[in-house]
Protein backbone atom coordinates (compact mmCIF):
# COMPACT_ATOMS: atom_id res chain seq x y z
CA UNK A 1 0.00 0.00 0.00
CA UNK A 2 1.37 3.23 -0.76
CA UNK A 3 1.93 5.95 1.75
CA UNK A 4 -0.24 9.08 1.70
CA UNK A 5 2.04 11.86 0.74
CA UNK A 6 2.02 15.01 3.41
CA UNK A 7 0.33 18.11 2.33
CA UNK A 8 3.24 20.95 3.41
CA UNK A 9 0.74 24.03 2.66
CA UNK A 10 -1.09 22.93 6.17
CA UNK A 11 2.11 21.89 7.95
CA UNK A 12 3.42 23.89 10.97
CA UNK A 13 6.98 25.66 10.66
CA UNK A 14 8.37 22.76 12.40
CA UNK A 15 7.58 19.68 10.75
CA UNK A 16 7.75 22.04 7.58
CA UNK A 17 11.42 22.16 8.99
CA UNK A 18 11.92 18.35 10.16
CA UNK A 19 10.86 17.92 6.18
CA UNK A 20 13.43 20.20 5.14
CA UNK A 21 15.98 19.01 7.33
CA UNK A 22 15.34 15.67 5.33
CA UNK A 23 15.86 17.54 2.24
CA UNK A 24 12.52 17.00 0.82
CA UNK A 25 12.16 19.06 -2.30
CA UNK A 26 8.60 19.60 -1.95
CA UNK A 27 8.83 20.67 1.97
CA UNK A 28 11.94 22.98 0.84
CA UNK A 29 9.53 24.62 -1.95
CA UNK A 30 6.91 25.39 0.60
CA UNK A 31 9.27 27.04 3.48
CA UNK A 32 10.48 29.19 -0.18
CA UNK A 33 6.91 30.04 -0.82
CA UNK A 34 6.52 30.97 2.45
CA UNK A 35 9.43 33.38 2.87
CA UNK A 36 10.92 34.29 -0.24
CA UNK A 37 8.17 37.86 -0.96
CA UNK A 38 9.41 39.23 2.55
CA UNK A 39 12.77 38.29 2.32
CA UNK A 40 13.01 39.55 -1.44
CA UNK A 41 11.64 42.96 -0.23
CA UNK A 42 14.34 43.17 2.75
CA UNK A 43 17.24 42.69 0.35
CA UNK A 44 15.72 45.32 -2.11
CA UNK A 45 15.59 47.83 0.98
CA UNK A 46 19.12 47.47 0.65
CA UNK A 47 20.09 47.24 -2.34
CA UNK A 48 17.82 49.22 -4.22
CA UNK A 49 18.54 46.81 -7.57
CA UNK A 50 15.89 43.84 -8.29
CA UNK A 51 18.02 41.64 -10.33
CA UNK A 52 20.39 41.87 -6.61
CA UNK A 53 17.91 41.49 -4.34
CA UNK A 54 16.74 38.37 -5.93
CA UNK A 55 19.90 37.10 -6.53
CA UNK A 56 21.05 38.18 -2.47
CA UNK A 57 17.55 36.60 -1.10
CA UNK A 58 18.11 32.96 -3.72
CA UNK A 59 21.82 32.80 -2.10
CA UNK A 60 20.55 33.32 1.72
CA UNK A 61 17.90 30.54 1.28
CA UNK A 62 20.31 28.66 -0.26
CA UNK A 63 22.64 29.50 2.96
CA UNK A 64 19.59 28.64 5.35
CA UNK A 65 19.29 25.10 4.05
CA UNK A 66 22.83 24.09 4.16
CA UNK A 67 22.35 25.35 7.34
CA UNK A 68 19.11 24.15 8.67
CA UNK A 69 20.77 22.01 11.43
CA UNK A 70 22.07 25.01 13.03
CA UNK A 71 18.42 26.41 13.47
CA UNK A 72 17.71 24.96 17.32
CA UNK A 73 13.91 26.30 17.19
CA UNK A 74 14.98 29.22 19.42
CA UNK A 75 13.12 32.50 18.72
CA UNK A 76 11.59 32.97 15.08
CA UNK A 77 12.40 30.93 12.04
CA UNK A 78 11.30 34.02 9.91
CA UNK A 79 13.83 36.32 12.12
CA UNK A 80 16.95 33.64 11.99
CA UNK A 81 16.34 32.98 7.78
CA UNK A 82 15.81 37.19 7.31
CA UNK A 83 19.28 37.70 9.10
CA UNK A 84 20.89 35.18 6.70
CA UNK A 85 19.42 37.30 3.59
CA UNK A 86 19.95 40.61 5.51
CA UNK A 87 24.21 40.02 5.53
CA UNK A 88 24.01 38.09 2.25
CA UNK A 89 22.35 41.42 1.09
CA UNK A 90 24.94 43.78 2.58
CA UNK A 91 27.80 41.62 1.27
CA UNK A 92 26.09 41.74 -1.92
CA UNK A 93 25.87 45.29 -1.68
CA UNK A 94 29.51 45.48 -0.35
CA UNK A 95 30.64 43.61 -3.23
CA UNK A 96 29.04 45.26 -5.76
CA UNK A 97 29.97 48.91 -4.66
CA UNK A 98 29.91 51.01 -7.60
CA UNK A 99 31.33 54.30 -5.68
CA UNK A 100 35.32 53.93 -5.68
CA UNK A 101 37.78 56.07 -3.37
CA UNK A 102 34.54 56.49 -1.36
CA UNK A 103 35.47 58.25 2.19
CA UNK A 104 34.25 56.18 5.01
CA UNK A 105 31.44 58.88 6.49
CA UNK A 106 32.72 58.51 10.14
CA UNK A 107 35.95 60.53 9.03
CA UNK A 108 34.11 63.51 7.33
CA UNK A 109 34.88 66.69 9.56
CA UNK A 110 31.56 68.30 8.25
CA UNK A 111 29.57 65.73 9.30
CA UNK A 112 30.83 65.13 13.25
CA UNK A 113 27.90 65.03 15.50
CA UNK A 114 27.86 64.07 19.08
CA UNK A 115 26.43 60.38 19.36
CA UNK A 116 25.20 60.52 22.45
CA UNK A 117 22.51 63.66 21.65
CA UNK A 118 18.82 62.40 22.33
CA UNK A 119 16.87 60.36 20.17
CA UNK A 120 14.19 63.07 18.35
CA UNK A 121 11.16 62.53 16.70
CA UNK A 122 10.33 62.87 12.95
CA UNK A 123 7.57 65.41 12.03
CA UNK A 124 5.02 63.31 10.43
CA UNK A 125 6.20 63.47 6.34
CA UNK A 126 4.13 61.24 3.76
CA UNK A 127 6.08 57.99 2.92
CA UNK A 128 7.10 59.43 -0.16
CA UNK A 129 8.68 62.24 1.00
CA UNK A 130 10.34 60.18 3.69
CA UNK A 131 11.28 57.57 1.13
CA UNK A 132 13.02 60.41 -1.18
CA UNK A 133 14.78 61.76 1.21
CA UNK A 134 16.29 58.16 2.10
CA UNK A 135 17.17 58.00 -1.46
CA UNK A 136 18.96 60.87 -1.45
CA UNK A 137 20.96 60.16 1.36
CA UNK A 138 24.72 58.55 1.51
CA UNK A 139 24.20 54.88 1.13
CA UNK A 140 25.76 54.38 4.55
CA UNK A 141 22.95 56.31 5.87
CA UNK A 142 20.42 55.14 4.26
CA UNK A 143 21.52 51.02 5.22
CA UNK A 144 21.62 52.49 8.63
CA UNK A 145 19.19 53.87 9.24
CA UNK A 146 17.05 51.12 7.30
CA UNK A 147 18.76 48.33 9.61
CA UNK A 148 18.01 50.15 12.84
CA UNK A 149 15.00 51.56 12.09
CA UNK A 150 12.87 48.82 9.67
CA UNK A 151 14.60 45.90 10.36
CA UNK A 152 14.99 46.26 14.38
CA UNK A 153 18.56 45.15 14.93
CA UNK A 154 19.86 46.90 18.02
CA UNK A 155 23.57 49.03 18.07
CA UNK A 156 25.73 45.24 19.22
CA UNK A 157 23.91 43.60 15.83
CA UNK A 158 24.66 46.18 13.39
CA UNK A 159 28.05 47.27 14.54
CA UNK A 160 28.54 43.24 14.05
CA UNK A 161 27.07 43.26 10.40
CA UNK A 162 28.67 46.25 8.97
CA UNK A 163 32.29 45.20 11.33
CA UNK A 164 32.60 48.62 12.89
CA UNK A 165 32.86 49.38 16.59
CA UNK A 166 30.01 49.94 19.04
CA UNK A 167 31.21 53.82 18.71
CA UNK A 168 31.23 54.01 15.04
CA UNK A 169 27.68 52.30 14.64
CA UNK A 170 26.20 54.85 17.47
CA UNK A 171 28.10 57.84 15.36
CA UNK A 172 26.80 56.82 11.99
CA UNK A 173 23.31 56.26 13.21
CA UNK A 174 23.38 60.13 14.52
CA UNK A 175 24.88 61.14 11.70
CA UNK A 176 22.34 59.61 9.47
CA UNK A 177 19.87 60.91 11.64
CA UNK A 178 20.77 64.34 11.20
CA UNK A 179 21.30 64.25 7.29
CA UNK A 180 17.96 62.82 7.01
CA UNK A 181 16.33 65.42 9.18
CA UNK A 182 18.22 68.39 6.94
CA UNK A 183 16.64 66.21 3.98
CA UNK A 184 13.33 66.46 5.43
CA UNK A 185 13.78 69.97 6.38
CA UNK A 186 14.83 71.05 2.69
CA UNK A 187 11.63 69.37 0.84
CA UNK A 188 9.31 71.20 3.38
CA UNK A 189 10.73 74.40 2.37
CA UNK A 190 11.01 73.80 -1.33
Amino acid sequence: MKKPSLNFKELNINRLLLACKKKDQIAQMELYQRYHQSLYQAAYGILKNRDDAQDAMQEGMINAFEKLDQFQGEGNFGGWLRKIVIRKSIAFYHYNKRIVNDVPLENRKELSENPEESEEKFPNFTSDQLGQALDNLHHRYRLILKLYYLEGYTHEEISEILECSYGSCRTLLSRAKNQLKKELNERTRA
